[in-house]
């Protein structure tokens, strides 16, 4: 089977000049995890997801890894942290989104789509090749209900 066998194609996303809030308010409504990002032409530019946003909410100091007891100059209020969601909420999208993603193809073998998801743990992006204009998502659920058949 392959990746264009699997996706869903025409996928909600984002549109590189949307803001993160927008971004933020369509993951929220449909309870999605990640968002490609594309351009007016529907070309894929990256994604932008749930931890994305968690990354530009807390401060870079705090990803460094096992810093909890040294972050107490950044309090656990949750009024601090969305006043920290509202300074970042005006963003573009497209400024922010992981462009480091990797891609598949409609032809890519279903093999190379769970290795994909081994080492990325993501959503991945289905794109033409050559000009990276989207045609549709692989999410988890897509290949679980392929394997289960």
């Amino acid at each position: 089977m392959t990746c264009g066998a699997m996706m869903t194609g025409g996928p909600l996303t984002a549109m590189e000049g949307e803001t993160v809030g927008e971004a933020v308010r369509k993951l929220i409504e449909h309870r999605y995890i990640n968002l490609p990002v594309v351009d007016g032409s529907g070309t894929f530019l990256g994604m932008f997801g749930i931890y994305d946003m968690f990354s530009l909410v807390v401060p870079k100091v705090a990803l460094a890894g096992g810093l909890l007891p040294n972050l107490r100059f950044m309090g656990d209020d949750a009024g601090e942290l969305r006043q920290r969601f509202g300074e970042i909420a005006g963003r573009k999208v497209g400024d922010v989104a992981d462009r480091d993603v990797r891609v598949v193809y409609p032809d890519t073998p279903q093999l190379e789509a769970l290795r994909l998801f081994c080492q990325q743990h993501t959503t991945l992006a289905v794109v033409e090749r050559g000009t990276r204009k989207l045609l549709g998502i692989l999410s988890y659920w897509d290949a679980v209900c392929a394997l289960r058949g």
